[in-house]
């Protein structure tokens, strides 16, 4: 969230003093109700959540100040993945395909793949092995079950490519809660700079 503060200020000459702080405040205070809206609503709404407490450690605010009059609300955590959950759009592969997760694997708490399951290490271990099932689709697979109850489990679907649906509205929602707020925090904030510079 950014502001045009200077053009403002210049309109308000007898509170300048008091502006850049009233407009800091009211970034600040949106901010924060943008990061209440993701962690609370936006992400259990967009993932099944298996660790209650990982969007409240992943996403915080950078505040502004008097002298930047800028506020974001970040994931700290840097992960590359909600950038694309966000976005949405096409994955490519680093060799010749894309690795797909199967029902089988299981994703930690943070959503993620544990190593002992990643492709490659599902490879190395010389039980899982690349094949073609039945139609033509290509698979990583491991086999499970003794005796008679003996089959392959497929581990992961490889694709030349994978689309990656846009699941996580972060950027409408962040928006929409700036747009409802901004204004209501601005005029509490900027009544009080007033209140201040009166005494």
């Amino acid at each position: 969230m950014t502001s045009n503060a200077s053009a403002v200020q210049k309109a308000m000459q007898g509170f300048s003093k008091q502006f850049p702080f009233a407009m800091s405040q009211a970034l600040n205070a949106t901010a924060f109700q943008v990061r209440k809206e993701i962690v609370e609503k936006t992400y259990p709404q967009s993932f099944t959540v298996r660790n209650k407490r990982f969007a409240s450690a992943m996403f915080r605010v950078d505040k502004a100040t008097k002298k930047n009059l800028r506020a974001s609300v970040f994931d700290r955590l840097k992960k590359d993945f909600m950038t694309d959950q966000a976005e949405g759009g096409i994955k490519t592969p680093r060799g010749n395909s894309v690795a797909i997760p199967a029902r089988a694997i299981k994703r930690t708490a943070s959503g993620k793949v544990g190593k002992a399951k990643q492709p490659r290490n599902l490879l190395n271990n010389g039980k899982a092995y690349r094949t073609s099932l039945r139609g033509g689709q290509k698979a990583i697979v491991q086999p499970t079950g003794r005796g008679k109850s003996k089959r392959l489990q497929v581990m992961y679907l490889l694709e030349p490519r994978a689309v990656i649906p846009k699941r996580f509205p972060f950027y409408e929602d962040a928006n929409r809660v700036a747009r409802v707020n901004f204004d209501k925090n601005f005029a509490k904030a900027f009544k009080r700079a007033k209140a201040t510079a009166r005494r």
